[in-house]
């Protein structure tokens, strides 16, 4: 804590790294970037229209109705358009709402639900061009993860703090200030700084939502709150608003708030050889909490892709870091965010059903006597190795011990849909048709990928397309 605050005296990191921003937007995105972010965006499309099926996120949006006709943003699962604010609000809550968003694992948190939904209802307001779009994305997935790796994510969560919550204020803020300064034709480092500083005191986000059985659909918000909070901070920065210089690195800023200072300035040095944090992305084939993952991989191998009968297994062993038993052991969850984050469950679900049963999530399962067989029979044991990885991957193993004494074991470093392992175009179209299928979507999919491979597509068209219009 005393070096991070002696460092600040030296070195001026959230000035730092607003300028490394402004850099890359004076670089441009490189064609393999641009190609990225449009995958991440059919992924988020799909995610954010299951997300804006279930019932909180209906409630959200029909209360905004009242701010209806108040802007051009589109707001998701409706017919109308509001202001940019409600219209992040809304569309961040459904992209976080089925535990299905992409992942930046070295710091836990989930830049998409967060970033695009300001940067979309922004350049909805801007009627923003495509190629600014992107790059403010690119922008906002930087900013969300490079401040993130200092602040020590894994730490934040052992405080309290949902990393979603907290880190993705800084990330749309980013995004949507850049925006902005490209509208303007300038961007600025000193808006960029003066915007976070805003973000410092919007953020929060505490955990207490992963140790309750029926209070985590709060959980969906957070990221709504961020992308909101990150809008509202790059408007007000526009305004001669004085705000904190060193949000980042301050004696109260992100990292001795939320990190309780233990956090890593080197973390933002960049070299031109390193990928934008774009290329840092994991996105998710199943329905439930980043982490394990690389244990749903681990238990197939282990139950012969989930062909195993439950009735041969005497016991689970889940092996980990501490984080698992802290905050993933719930047995009798009653929630959606709760049977999402809880590892016996996760695992019920996935011998009863297969992992892509997104389904077995919902309230008709929590008591279903074929998942609950098996969440009886895990077992949590502390790994200190595999702890080790973490956050930068999330490895996981599982023995299974079975009742005529066979033993077998593995151990996941790198889980499908990591950049280890990403999914294909075509997995990621299969995973959207799968989603819109499962709320008998009529969206014509081929006409939303078309607008978002399209150069020609403004914001304004992005921004309805992922709304489904």
């Amino acid at each position: 804590m005393n070096q991070l605050h002696e460092a600040q005296t030296a070195i001026d990191f959230t000035g730092a790294l607003a300028a490394e921003i402004v850099g890359l937007t004076h670089r441009g995105l490189a064609p393999h970037d641009v190609e990225q972010i449009r995958r991440l965006l059919l992924d988020h499309f799909a995610v954010a229209q299951r997300g804006a099926a279930l019932p909180w996120t209906r409630e959200l949006a029909a209360w905004t109705r009242r701010f209806a006709g108040t802007g051009v943003a589109p707001v998701l699962g409706t017919d109308y358009a509001a202001t940019a604010c409600m219209a992040a609000l809304v569309h961040g809550t459904a992209a976080h709402g089925y535990e299905l968003d992409d992942t930046h694992d070295a710091t836990m948190s989930h830049p998409g639900c967060c970033v695009i939904p300001a940067v979309l209802a922004v350049g909805a307001e801007l009627d923003a061009s495509q190629a600014h779009t992107l790059l403010a994305i690119a922008a906002g997935y930087e900013a969300m993860g490079r401040v993130g790796m200092m602040s020590n994510a894994l730490h934040m969560i052992e405080g309290g703090f949902h990393p979603t919550a907290v880190l993705g204020s800084f990330g749309a803020a980013a995004g949507a200030a850049v925006l902005y300064g490209l509208h303007k034709g300038e961007v600025r480092a000193d808006v960029i700084v003066r915007a976070w500083g805003h973000a410092l005191s919007q953020a929060s986000g505490p955990m207490q939502f992963s140790v309750e059985p029926d209070g985590g659909n709060i959980k969906r918000m957070h990221a709504g709150y961020a992308a909101r909070n990150g809008v509202m901070a790059a408007e007000l920065a526009q305004l001669a608003i004085a705000t904190p210089s060193h949000a980042i690195e301050g004696r109260y800023g992100l990292c001795r708030m939320f990190s309780f200072g233990d956090a890593d300035p080197e973390a933002l040095a960049r070299t031109g050889e390193e990928p934008l944090q774009i290329h840092c992305i994991s996105m998710k084939p199943y329905s439930c909490c980043r982490i394990f993952h690389s244990t749903i991989d681990a238990f197939a191998e282990v139950t012969d892709q989930f062909t195993l009968p439950a009735e041969q297994i005497e016991r689970i062993a889940v092996k980990g870091p501490q984080l698992i038993e802290d905050q993933h052991m719930m047995r009798r969850p009653q929630s959606v965010m709760a049977a999402q984050y809880s590892c016996p469950y996760m695992l019920g679900a996935s011998l009863a059903y297969g992992p892509s049963f997104y389904t077995a999530y919902s309230a008709p399962y929590f008591n279903d006597p074929r998942i609950l067989e098996i969440v009886d029979l895990v077992e949590f044991e502390y790994d200190q190795e595999l702890e080790t990885y973490y956050p930068a991957r999330f490895p996981t193993g599982v023995t299974l011990t079975l009742k005529d004494g066979t033993v077998r074991s593995s151990v996941v470093m790198d889980s499908f849909g990591t950049p280890v392992k990403p999914l294909s175009p075509q997995q990621i179209g299969d995973k959207a048709k799968a989603l819109l299928a499962e709320i008998s979507s009529d969206i014509d999919l081929d006409r939303v990928r078309r607008t978002i491979w399209d150069a020609a597509s403004s914001a304004r068209m992005l921004a309805g397309a992922v709304a489904g219009r």
